[in-house]
Formats: structure tokens, sequence, C-alpha cells
């Protein structure tokens, strides 16, 4: 497809709304994520975003993965410049900005706005007021977020008005996807997600995944979902990726294209029932930044040595040296791993039971064997019992009853598979 540097943004082609004589407000904001990669989040947000374009919606797509550029790939546009160049001080938002047909335009890096944190006062204040002041100038924003349980991803969802979780019909989808629920509704999300079921062989099995699925998170988690609707298993989709050529590009009677106007219409009927009141993504990042810059100047008039990604970088760097040359010894890899642990629990909070559950799904589960997994799973079951037994046991009672009942991963894979 190429980028075309002559082609104007959506805005500057049909103007503001304040110079068209209405009022600037805030738009409608679509966070689209997932528990595990390559379940076509992106996909959907791509070809969503371009649908409400051509239904005559000033969209914005934002690129909020952190390391991957999919939207950019499934484009064919490759672009110089990022968010990140604006928050260095080389490039303007407008000057990153890239249009992609008429009404629709995409901005990418968006996974770089935390790093304003690093600008000076008076720059950073600039920096979000002409992000706030981008966003007032569309209808629509689309978020693509990255994929599982990074901070970035669950910002950008609690940024938006709607979040909807792309599953499929693979088992591990709806697992992680599960972990992305319970994770949202620890850290106090309490919007209703939608689920967009991709990849379904039809109506019948789309409809049964998405019955499982909720089943099993009203009944583990106490969380409501909302069905937004479903995407075909269709060798055009796929195929789309490699012509750099989306789906929703071709006439809307075309059966591959037709299932992204009916989600935009499905999307439309949501938003006019009403959508609980949200920040907005520019005002709740600098809500957010804000928030932070002011806990760093705190801890530095105490004294505290301020931590930076850098610096935990390089930590981790350190610790995976070390647990890579351990492997030759088994003792020494054990000792180093649970001296981790025993520190983190040194003092135990909610915040840090919650980093240890999201570290433990953000495992990689998929390439473990089936015995691991079962085994790993029968350990965890085992640890719950222990740190919260049964009432009227104790803890090594409640050890012994964890032994032959089954894993809370097999009954959660048993209780999303189970007939209706």
């Amino acid at each position: 497809m190429g980028q075309n540097k002559n082609h104007s943004s959506a805005v500057s082609r049909h103007g503001n709304n304040a110079e068209q004589g209405g009022t600037e407000h805030a738009p409608l904001t679509l966070a689209v994520t997932g528990g595990k990669g390559g379940v076509g989040k992106t996909q959907v947000a791509l070809n969503l975003a371009l649908v409400l374009a051509k239904q005559g919606y000033r969209t914005l797509l934002l690129d909020g993965d952190v390391e991957l550029a999919n939207v950019n790939v499934m484009l064919g546009v490759y672009p110089g410049m990022t968010l990140e160049h604006v928050v260095l001080g080389e490039r303007t938002l407008d000057e990153v900005l890239l249009p992609v047909t008429e009404n629709l335009d995409l901005l990418p890096g968006a996974s770089g706005v935390p790093g304003c944190l690093e600008m000076g006062s008076q720059d950073r204040e600039t920096f979000l007021e002409n992000l706030a002041n981008l966003e007032r100038r569309y209808d629509r924003v689309i978020i693509d977020t990255a994929a599982g349980l990074t901070s970035q991803a669950l910002h950008m969802v609690a940024a938006a008005h709607l979040a909807t979780i792309v599953v499929t019909p693979d088992p591990t989808s709806m697992t992680d996807a599960f972990s992305l629920v319970k994770v949202l509704h620890r850290k106090g999300y309490r919007r209703t997600p939608s689920v967009i079921v991709n990849m379904a062989r039809g109506a019948t099995e789309a409809q049964t995944i998405y019955r499982r699925f909720s089943a099993a998170v009203s009944r583990y988690i106490g969380v409501q979902l909302h069905y937004l609707g479903a995407i075909w298993r269709d060798e055009t989709i796929a195929q789309s990726i490699t012509t750099q050529r989306p789906v929703a590009m071709m006439a809307p009677e075309d059966p591959s294209c037709r299932q992204f106007w009916t989600l935009a219409d499905m999307l439309t009927v949501r938003w006019s029932q009403g959508v609980q009141p949200a920040n907005g993504f520019a005002r709740y990042w600098a809500r957010l930044v804000r928030r932070r810059h002011q806990r760093r100047q705190t801890g530095e008039a105490a004294g505290r040595q301020p931590s930076s990604e850098a610096s935990i970088n390089e930590w981790l760097n350190h610790f995976r040296e070390r647990l890579s040359s351990s492997r030759d010894d088994p003792l020494l890899q054990y000792r180093l791993i649970t001296g981790v642990l025993e520190a983190l629990g040194e003092e135990i909070d909610e915040d840090r039971v919650e980093a240890l559950q999201t570290g433990l799904a953000a495992m990689n589960w998929d390439a473990a064997s089936n015995p691991v997994r079962r085994s790993a799973a029968a350990h965890f079951d085992q640890l719950a019992r222990y740190v919260a037994p049964p009432g009227g046991t104790t803890p090594e009672e409640a050890m012994a009853l964890s032994k032959g009942n089954g894993s809370s991963l097999d009954r959660l894979l048993s209780s999303i598979r189970e007939n209706d």
C-alpha cells in the first residue's frame, strides 16, 4: 500500500469540530485487547477502524502494542517516526500522524506516552495538552492494545469507554482471556467488557464458545460479559495480511468485509445504549503521568533513590544471566528462584500477590508439555489451599486435601469446554 506523504489527515481534510461550527467533544473510545498474542486482535481493531471511517466517523487508530507494529505491517505502511519521537522533542504530533484512508488516521507507537514522564515540566504539560487537542478532533478512537497482562495494556483498557476482548476457539486463548478479566477486575475495572469470538467455524460454534467462556467468568470472577459478535474463519482474511489489503477495504457486500460492518453496527448499538464515563486516552494518561511525577518528586524529597525503567531492565538482565548460568546446578537454580520469591513475600500485600499471579500467567505455558502444565496446576491448587484453607481445616489438612482432586486449571478448562 505504501505511505503517501502528501495524503492529508482526516481532520485536515474535513476540518475539526470547531471549524465546522460545532464544539469540540471527547470521542467514544474502544480498546481492542486479548489475553495472548495470535488471536487476531490487531486485525479486528484495524478493520473496525476502517469500517467506522467509511461510515463517516473521523477515526483515530492508536497502535498501542509495546513491541510489535502489526498495524503498520497489515497496511503496508512503515513510518519512520512514532510517538516516541514526539516525546523526545524531535517531531510534532501532526508530523507522526499517518493518514490511512478517508476519515482514518494512525498514530504509531502510542505505547510511548509514559515516556513523557522524563520530560521537563513545561514540555510534559505541552505534550499532554497537544495529545488531548488531537484526540478531540475525532469522533471515534480505536486502541489496539498490547496482548496479555502488561501494565500498558491494562491502562489502555482503563482509558477507554468500552473494551472488547478477542478470543478464539483455542482453549489457551480463553484461559489467558480469563486471566485478563480477573486482573482487570482485581484492579477495580467495573465496566462490562465485550467479547468478540474470532476464527469461529460458524454462528453455533461462536455462541457456544462465548457462553462457556462467559459462564466461567461469571462463576469464578463474578463479572458479566457482553457478546459483541464473531468473525468466521476465512481464507480471504488470512490472505489479507500477505496482500497488505485489509478486508474492510473491499466492497461492503463482500462476505469477508460484511462481517466487520456487522461488528461496527453492533458497536454503534452498544454505544447508543450509553457508556460509563471514561477519561479518554489523553486525559487518562495525563492524570496517570502527573500522579507518577508527583510520587517521584515525593520520593526524591524523602531522599529515596528513584527507580527507572533502565535500572529495572539492568537488574532483570542480570537475573536472567544468573538463571541461565545455574542450569547445570539444579540446587543453585532452586535457591535463586526461591530466594527471589521469599524476598517478595517479606512484605506481602495485594499488589504483590497480583504481580505474582500476573507473572505466573505470563509464563510460556504454551511451550510446556501437558504433564508439566498439569503438574504446575496441581502445585498452584495445593498452594491455594495452603494459603486460604477451607474453613475449619488446618494448613496441613488443606495441603492433604489438594491431592487427587484435580487442578484448578483442569477445572477451569473443563468449565469452558463442558456442554451447555
